[in-house]
C-alpha cells in the first residue's frame, strides 16, 4: 500500500478504525473523512502513533451535505493528485 492514497468515511470508530489501523500498518496514506473533526482527530493521533506512519490525517466530510462535499472535494484536490482506494462505511 505503499505510494497509495486511501480514502476512508467513517473512520473514527468500529470497521472503519479497524480497517484505517490496518492499512496504516502497510504504509498507505490515509484521509478519514468524517463530519466530527473532535471524533476523529485522537483516532488519528493514535493510529500514527501504533502504525508509526505520519501519513493519516483528518479532514471533514458530511455525505448529507452537498456543500460539505463541495468543500472537501475542492480541498482533497487541492492537497492530492490522485486517490488510489476509497472505503465508505
Amino acid at each position: 500500500m505503499k505510494d497509495k492514497i486511501v480514502l476512508i468515511t467513517g473512520a473514527n470508530s468500529g470497521i472503519g478504525k479497524e480497517t484505517t489501523r490496518a492499512l496504516a500498518k502497510k504504509g498507505a496514506t490515509i484521509i478519514i473523512a468524517c463530519r466530527n473533526l473532535e471524533k476523529a482527530e485522537p483516532i488519528c493521533e493514535m493510529i500514527q502513533t501504533e502504525s508509526k506512519n505520519p501519513n493519516i490525517e483528518v479532514m471533514k466530510l458530511d455525505l448529507a451535505s452537498l456543500k460539505s462535499v463541495r468543500n472537501f472535494t475542492q480541498e482533497f484536490s487541492a492537497r492530492y493528485q490522485k486517490l488510489n482506494v476509497l472505503i465508505k462505511r
